[in-house]
């Protein structure tokens, strides 16, 4: 499993639409911050519904660990567990 540190914050998706919901992400704190501004963090709902253990943490540093999906454009983390940081 990998990790990653950083904020995570949520953006709203598919305006007007009957999916129209939460999309999460992390700007990453560590390594990947080189790299990458922000990382799509894969939900485990309906793109419609809120994920209950990502939203609780938004606006806060936290560690991600989870398999991460990392091409030549864009970057995912498939995330299995997460907590805060202080």
């Amino acid at each position: 499993m990998d990790e990653i540190t950083g904020i995570l914050y949520s953006k709203t998706a598919q305006v007007g639409t009957l999916s129209e919901g939460l999309n999460y992400f992390i700007k990453p704190l560590d390594d990947y911050a080189n790299r990458w501004s922000e990382i799509l963090v894969r939900k485990k709902t309906h793109l419609w519904e809120n994920d209950p253990v990502l939203h609780k943490f938004i606006d806060k540093k936290v560690l991600i660990l989870g398999e991460i999906i990392e091409t030549k454009s864009t970057i995912t983390v498939d995330y299995e567990f997460v907590r805060v940081l202080d």
